[in-house]
């Protein structure tokens, strides 16, 4: 029996989410954004190209922002991906009024990386800071991420990349996952000791 904390009803129908995500919309987002992946450090996604088989869990918390003029303010969300394959949208929208702005913003993102098969409610938890998270989606049923910094060579603050290709984060900071996992119905995967990838002052502004 699937947990009463994780609400499996699909946002919409995927076809006319993927439909808007088509049309580009103006956004501006603030906030927190941490991830994990298969790769080994540091994962190349943002900076030459994607990698082939990278799978991994990409996780924000909006302080502020908006798409499409409705406010995204509070919103979680976490994609499950296989890189250029396939992902799957995990959203925690407190405002009912936002739900479908916030899916289409997410599944905009999402498409980036895959294929969108999915588009779901989920309660998602991130906790921590300074590269030091743990991200839980339906308390760690569907996927769970925990991660440490990596300090650069001032062994104050984190190694940091600067000038990427990412969508949200032209900067972000080094870190490694101590252990990860996703499991939904057939799709499934592990990490450990692998990529991590944070920025606690995301802020960016553009079309998606």
């Amino acid at each position: 029996m699937k947990s009463t904390s994780f609400v499996v009803a699909t946002i919409m129908m995927l076809t006319p989410l993927v439909g808007k995500a088509a049309e580009k919309h103006p956004f501006n987002v603030t906030g927190t954004y941490v991830e994990g992946c298969s790769c080994h450090i540091p994962c190349p996604c943002a900076m030459t190209g994607s990698a082939e088989g990278c799978q991994g869990l990409d996780s924000m918390e909006l302080s502020g922002g908006t798409y499409h003029g409705v406010d995204l303010k509070g919103v979680k969300i976490t994609v499950a991906k296989a890189q250029e394959k396939w992902a799957r949208v995990y959203l925690d929208a407190p405002d009912p009024k936002q739900r479908e702005a916030a899916a289409a913003f997410a599944t905009a993102w999402a498409s980036q990386m895959g294929e969108v098969e999915a588009v779901k409610h989920a309660k998602i938890e991130i906790s921590g800071n300074d590269g030091s998270y743990t991200v839980k989606v339906d308390n760690g049923k569907i996927a769970q991420l925990t991660t440490v910094v990596i300090l650069g060579a001032d062994k104050k603050h984190p190694l940091s990349h600067a000038n990427l290709k990412a969508p949200f984060n032209a900067t972000l900071y080094q870190a490694r996952t101590l252990s990860g996992s996703f499991r939904d119905g057939a799709r499934s995967f592990e990490l450990k000791d692998s990529n991590s990838y944070f920025n606690p002052q995301m802020k960016a502004s553009g079309e998606l």
